[in-house]
């Protein structure tokens, strides 16, 4: 009998059906995470110093993409990682024959007094909004009262509002199009110091980037005709994002929230560009194959380029950057490593 769960990969995935019922004891069935979500659940593999949790998250028929989702999803992370965003660590999985992603469990790294707050909670009793209703001045001022409440000092909200700013930037390179309020998680509680702490968790909600929300017969009909792809791409927003009562109208929404974010805030112009020199898409395609010790189907990967360059060409005309000369510089980077 295989223990280590690493055995149970076949093209690519984990075959988490087989892995359980040959370790029935390493299996906690459910431990769900969100009550009302009876789909991703949290559950427990390995034994002994090696037993950790995990959170699976299958794609069942109501997602439009599903095989699509889950390589965009490990390409997502590995995207904000090369601009500095922690992320949870993604795998490839199968569970109840349904295509899924699992990642481990975020807290496994911290101390034992240290708990997850979602934003949602934040919103929710402060504002008496609820997650889907909420903008990013909502979270923000919510940190706020959070902060204040708790007597923390002024540089760790400015800390977590930032890093939410800097989410937002690279869910706009990536068409990360499904980051609600509730899609936010904050480490709270005491390290191992004893001090207080307040700060955004590893990024775990990366559900619908890279055109993922498309279905498989739109993805070809747009690699067939670039003004169709060019129209969608410009329609992949964010769901955090500006106010209604401060959108301009004459943007496009994504676009709006990048300058919302920008705008006279030097620092996240800085990472706004260092986003457009870093993240490189076909770094991120090559690190996810091997991980997963597979290939990503090739018109998976034909559709990855072409939507991330089309948005990155987008970025860079908002922000004073010429597309053609970065595009030159980064190949020229990869020949030489």
């Amino acid at each position: 009998m295989k223990e280590n769960i690493e055995d149970y990969r076949k093209n690519g995935q984990i075959n988490l059906d087989e892995y359980f019922r040959n370790n029935p004891s390493s299996f906690t069935y459910p431990y769900y995470i969100d009550g009302y979500d009876e789909l991703n659940f949290w559950a427990q593999v390995g034994k002994g110093n090696k037993e950790k949790y995990i959170y699976i998250k299958p794609r069942d028929n109501y997602d439009e993409n599903p095989n699509y989702n889950i390589y965009a999803e490990l390409v997502y992370e590995e995207l904000i990682k090369q601009v500095g965003i922690k992320s949870a660590s993604l795998d490839l999985g199968k569970y109840n024959g349904m295509d899924a992603t699992f990642s481990d469990n975020i807290l496994d790294d911290y101390d034992k007094d240290i708990f997850l707050i979602n934003g949602s909670e934040l919103v929710e009793g402060k504002r008496y909004l609820s997650g889907t209703e909420s903008s990013l001045d909502d979270l923000f001022d919510a940190i706020e009262d959070y902060c204040r409440a708790e007597y923390l000092e002024r540089n760790v909200q400015n800390d977590c509002i930032e890093d939410i700013e800097k989410i937002c930037i690279a869910d706009i390179y990536t068409l990360s199009t499904n980051r609600r309020v509730t899609d936010y998680d904050f480490l709270a509680g005491k390290d191992k110091y004893g001090n207080e702490i307040f700060k955004v968790a590893p990024n775990c909600h990366n559900t619908y980037p890279l055109g993922s929300n498309s279905s498989l017969d739109d993805m070809y009909d747009m690699l067939e005709n670039e003004d169709m792809l060019a129209d969608r791409v410009n329609t992949f927003y964010t769901d955090s994002g500006v106010p209604e009562n401060k959108r301009n109208i004459d943007y496009p929404y994504w676009e709006d929230t990048l300058y919302y974010i920008i705008e006279e805030n030097p620092y996240m112009l800085n990472f706004a560009r260092n986003c457009a020199k870093k993240m490189d898409i076909a770094k991120a395609i090559y690190n996810v194959e091997e991980k997963i010790k597979s290939r990503i189907p090739i018109e998976y990967k034909e559709f990855m380029y072409e939507v991330f360059n089309n948005r990155l060409q987008n970025i860079c005309e908002c922000i004073d950057i010429d597309y053609y000369e970065l595009i030159d510089q980064k190949e020229i980077e990869r020949e030489e490593i």
